[in-house]
């Protein structure tokens, strides 16, 4: 029993010495202590003095208890007030960048506003200047012009231009480019009165010579007509301004500017069409190198094949003569007779090639569509000179256009050149492309291709109706599925 309650005791020391421990612990003690001081009928001065002691070492356990307690809520402390101190160091942080976050967006709110306000008075202007010059035109317009020269080349339209430039020059040189129609005095002087017209008259020329200068720098396709109109326009208006000094610009004197507007329009035709003969020369030109290239690749590989043929039949013969078995005889013979005709057979492709070599026009005529690019009803009629002509419309499908050109017919010719002509001449006012006539599309029907291809039949390599469009109606269905 005695040493219960002194386990016990022990037991609440060491509760005492844990933190918040000592409301346990202490009980324990006392009970400890109780027990002991029953159960000893006799206690001595030693147990007293433990007692003593133990309570000493309690007082010191809960000195140490009640400063560990304060150390660690002061540190708790420091803790709570730095995580604060951090907090609101992020608030600020947060509020700083959403402040800078609202500027930002003001300032780009504020600059986007500012395009927008540009760009509309862009648009306006531009809509403004659309209908003063009206310029843009239907397809259909294109082809309502009437060229007025026939020239052949580009340099006889500049020499007609240089011609008509000094006849403007010899009017004005003349007075009869703007004409005064009274005579002038001023202050009963008709020398300073001659000297106001002659003033007036150089004026309205300067004006009208700088307007139509203006016009016929910009003149296209396009504009051809409205550039027209206002020639025409800027000769009413500066001969109405001039109505009070009795001066205007003569309609020989318009005509000869008007003149020049077609002739400098046609100029420029004329240039476009001859840099697109040179560039369909150039290409000519340069499958012709391919073809010839090809060929004489062909004629060395026979060459070469003749060659070792001609070794083999030397060897085979000096073989023959050598030999006595008869069956060896005969069985060389039978080689040599084989290899002088893979020789003959060979010389033969030889000589086709020498006439493919010579025949520089003959080729093939490809009927050729795009529905996905260019839509339904529009063929392409060109000509190709390679013995695959597939491979030149699959040159054409790599180009700058969406979708693969499907091929309808190819026809061959002698003068392949002179059958797409023939074709061209034959649907000329079923071009697409009214003005260029170098391009090679037409708005013809099925049945127009199909009376070519019987007209043609006995050349037709090839005849296909109906245009695959693989990848034209592949891309439909997927346009399809993501609407």
């Amino acid at each position: 029993m005695e040493n219960k309650g002194l386990i016990i005791i022990i037991v609440g020391l060491i509760f005492s010495i844990i933190p918040y421990g000592i409301f346990i612990g202490i009980p324990l003690i006392i009970l400890g202590t109780y027990l002991l001081n029953k159960k000893v009928n006799n206690p001595t001065e030693d147990i007293e003095k433990q007692i003593k002691n133990k309570q000493e070492e309690l007082e010191n356990i809960n000195h140490k208890y009640e400063t560990l307690s304060e150390e660690k809520e002061k540190d708790l402390n420091n803790e709570i007030k730095e995580k604060q101190d951090n907090l609101n160091n992020l608030n600020e942080k947060y509020t700083n960048l959403e402040q800078e976050k609202q500027q930002s967006f003001d300032k780009n709110l504020k600059t986007r506003q500012e395009q927008l306000r540009n760009l509309d008075n862009q648009i306006k202007q531009k809509i403004k200047e659309l209908k003063l010059v009206n310029e843009e035109t239907d397809l259909v317009d294109l082809g309502l012009y009437t060229p007025q020269y026939d020239f052949l080349t580009s340099i006889e339209f500049k020499d007609k231009l240089d011609e008509l430039r000094k006849k403007q020059k010899q009017e004005a040189k003349n007075k009869t480019a703007a004409v005064c129609d009274t005579e002038l005095i001023v202050n009963g002087d008709k020398r300073k009165g001659k000297a106001m017209t002659n003033a007036n008259i150089n004026q309205i020329l300067k004006n009208f010579n700088l307007e139509c200068d203006v016009i016929i720098d910009k003149v296209k396709t396009s504009n051809i007509e409205n550039s027209t109109k206002k020639i025409q326009k800027a000769f009413k208006s500066l001969n109405k301004l001039n109505e009070r000094n009795k001066v205007r610009i003569t309609q020989t004197y318009l005509n000869l500017k008007l003149d020049e507007l077609n002739l400098a329009y046609e100029y420029q035709l004329k240039k476009e069409e001859e840099k697109e003969i040179l560039r369909e020369e150039r290409e000519k030109q340069k499958e012709e190198a391919k073809i010839q290239k090809k060929l004489d690749k062909e004629k060395n590989k026979y060459t070469k094949e003749n060659e070792k043929i001609d070794t083999d039949i030397t060897r085979k013969t000096e073989t023959l003569e050598k030999t006595t078995s008869d069956m060896e005889k005969e069985k060389l013979k039978q080689e040599i007779e084989e290899l002088k005709q893979a020789l003959q057979n060979n010389k033969q492709e030889i000589e086709n090639i020498e006439t493919k070599k010579q025949e520089t026009g003959a080729g093939y005529v490809y009927i050729i569509s795009n529905i996905g690019s260019f839509g339904k009803d529009v063929y392409k009629i060109g000509v190709t000179r390679r013995d695959e002509p597939q491979e030149r419309i699959n040159e054409l499908s790599n180009a700058s256009v969406p979708f693969k050109y499907d091929t309808h017919a190819f026809i061959f010719s002698d003068d392949a050149y002179e059958l797409e002509k023939n074709l061209h001449t034959k649907f000329d006012d079923k071009r697409v492309n009214k003005v260029n006539k170098r391009k090679e599309f037409f708005n013809i029907n099925m049945d127009e291709v199909k009376q070519i291809v019987e007209k043609h039949k006995t050349e037709v390599h090839s005849f296909n109706e109906t245009p695959e469009a693989q990848e034209y109606h592949d891309s439909k269905k997927i346009e399809k599925q993501q609407t």
